[in-house]
């Protein structure tokens, strides 16, 4: 089987409702996925043991502190907070260690000092948010040795561009003509589909009284005749914006972050927060798969990772303000409507009626969809909640009051309670099996791929990471096989 008959998504969303969102809540998601880590781990070891290693005499090792998910995934999506995650495990090839301690990190940056309080004004203020992307990225490059933090998000295949730049010996340029055809070049992004899992940011774009879903890819992708008439049509290409761009645009919260404005195809563009048109991009992931490789053709894995599940307990009815003040008869009449008003958009911008669509189209969860959200705990925190509190230190060793302590803890209890328990609902299956059947997708899937490097090498070594150098003061090291 070569390496184009795998295909595994991962599709991460978030689940916002009215002036709730993602936002730190991508910290439970992040928490998920160290859980199915740790599952991984454990199948490679097993499956080693059982069937022996890949190739002949080669054993192999793996730790959940190293390993990374890109090795795993062909595609990441992400939406709103969830763009952010599939940037920093996708095109930044970071761990889930790593991931979990920028949340710490950028979570006390952005939401530890609220920056307005006026009505209607933007809650924040951009600016941390972009130095903290540049900041991660400066640092966790893979792409060159010495990185400024201004790195583009679709990949660009240095080789590619020189060998289509080299002019024959006797054909010169002037120094004009040369700061001309390199300005050119760099519009145009270099993307090479064989190199590393791609990555793929949800986002809005604004126009007019329109807001139109968008796609950032890290791949130039066209549709064609035989696309299927299903699939919804979104932007085609690999858009030329940087790592900061695509992050700020998949998460501009309205009333929480401004929208970014952007020069694409000589036009200004402005963009929102994917959740706006489509928080869970697990449809968008399966309708690209579609137009990528045909409707015949399943994914191989689709694993959707949500935020927390919305509190439908008072659905359509809930008060605008809680205890009896919503209850007066001069108030009743217009806090009802403000409520009904309220779940029109939790029902418009949650993702579980996407999670919903996919569990139909994919006849349940025991195939190639998964599905894995806490289901109870996180409903009622907002995006930038960050209360000071308590957290135990793995570090230290010791439980010390931190700003965000309360929030990060409750985070963490809420998610393992969800993972550990027995049975959710109605559901499939437990999480805990969910994440078993999961990570053996996924580990059978990454032997397949490892069976034909000898067939197709410089696409393993490209996969793998093995021609990226290490980022100067970078404490990731690329796994070795």
């Amino acid at each position: 089987m070569g390496i184009l008959e795998l295909f595994a998504l991962c599709a991460i969303g978030v689940s916002m409702h009215f002036a709730y969102g993602g936002g730190i809540r991508g910290y439970s998601s992040l928490l998920i996925l160290k859980f199915l880590v740790h599952e991984i781990v454990a199948c490679e070891a097993r499956l080693q043991k059982e069937e022996g290693p890949v190739v002949e005499g080669e054993q192999q090792t793996f730790d959940e502190n190293t390993l990374l998910l890109c090795h795993y995934f062909d595609f990441m999506y992400g939406t709103s907070t969830g763009g952010l995650i599939s940037v920093l495990l996708g095109r930044l090839r970071m761990t889930i260690p790593e991931c979990l301690d920028i949340y710490r990190e950028v979570g006390n940056d952005l939401f530890g000092h609220r920056r307005n309080v006026l009505p209607l004004a933007t809650k924040y203020h951009h600016k941390p948010l972009e130095k903290a992307v540049r900041r991660i990225v400066r640092k966790n490059c893979k792409h060159h040795d010495k990185c400024d933090g201004e790195d583009w998000h679709p990949w660009s295949d240095n080789e590619q561009s020189e060998s289509s730049s080299s002019l024959p010996e006797e054909e010169t340029l002037s120094e004009e003509e040369e700061h001309e055809e390199q300005e050119d070049e760099d519009m145009v992004p270099q993307t090479d589909s064989k190199r590393i899992c791609q990555t793929i940011c949800l986002t809005a774009t604004h126009s007019g009284q329109i807001d139109e879903a968008y796609l950032l890819r890290t791949y130039d992708h066209q549709y064609s005749d035989s696309t299927p008439e299903w699939v919804t049509p979104y932007n085609e290409g690999a858009d030329h914006l940087k790592i900061w761009q695509v992050t700020r645009a998949t998460s501009a919260a309205p009333f929480f972050f401004k929208m970014l404005e952007a020069e694409l195809h000589g036009r200004k563009i402005g963009f929102k927060d994917g959740g706006i048109r489509e928080n869970n991009p697990s449809y968008a992931a399966y309708s690209e798969h579609a137009s990528l490789r045909g409707e015949d053709q399943m994914p191989g894995l689709l694993l959707s990772v949500g935020t927390g599940r919305p509190d439908h307990t008072q659905d359509g009815f809930a008060s605008a303000w809680p205890g009896p003040f919503g209850m007066r008869k001069f108030t009743k009449k217009w806090a009802e409507k403000f409520a009904v008003f309220k779940n029109v958009l939790i029902k418009y911008t949650e993702g579980e009626e996407r999670h919903k669509m996919m569990r139909t189209i994919a006849k349940g969860e025991h195939h190639w969809y998964k599905r894995l959200n806490v289901t109870t705990g996180l409903e009622n925190m907002k995006l930038d909640n960050w209360e000071k509190g308590p957290r135990y230190d793995a570090r230290t060793k010791k439980m010390e009051v931190v700003p965000g302590g309360k929030t990060l803890s409750w985070m963490e209890k809420v998610t393992d309670d969800y993972l550990t328990r027995e049975k959710v609902d109605k559901e499939y299956a437990a999480p805990k099996v969910m994440l078993a059947q999961t990570a053996e997708k996924l580990v059978r899937h990454r032997r397949a791929r490892e069976r034909t490097r000898a067939e197709e090498p410089e696409r393993w070594e490209s996969f793998m990471g093995r021609r990226l150098p290490v980022p100067e003061g970078s404490e990731v090291v690329p796994v070795e096989r």
